[in-house]
């Protein structure tokens, strides 16, 4: 079986304990160890909190109990917090 490529941003989070985090998209990339797929940039869908089986990137934050709060794509930069 493949390892799939977000597991180390769910690992990640996990170590937070809860608390929140903001990470830019390059911080998010050295996390996963690849570049993330263009859409991350261009599509705010991309960064919804929907954890359908295609969707390995949203399955990770919210394995490990988070969500996106808060994305600027300009800016490149990603709020992830506890969910509730």
């Amino acid at each position: 079986m493949r390892a799939y490529k977000y597991q180390p941003l769910q690992t990640h989070l996990q170590k937070r304990r809860g608390r929140p985090e903001m990470l830019s998209f390059e911080q998010i990339e050295e996390i996963i160890g690849r570049e993330l797929p263009r859409s991350a940039e261009v599509h705010r869908s991309f960064w919804a909190n929907d954890n359908k089986d295609y969707h390995s990137h949203a399955r990770s934050w919210m394995g490990a109990g988070y969500r996106v709060a808060y994305v600027d794509r300009e800016e490149k930069v990603v709020r992830f917090e506890r969910t509730r």
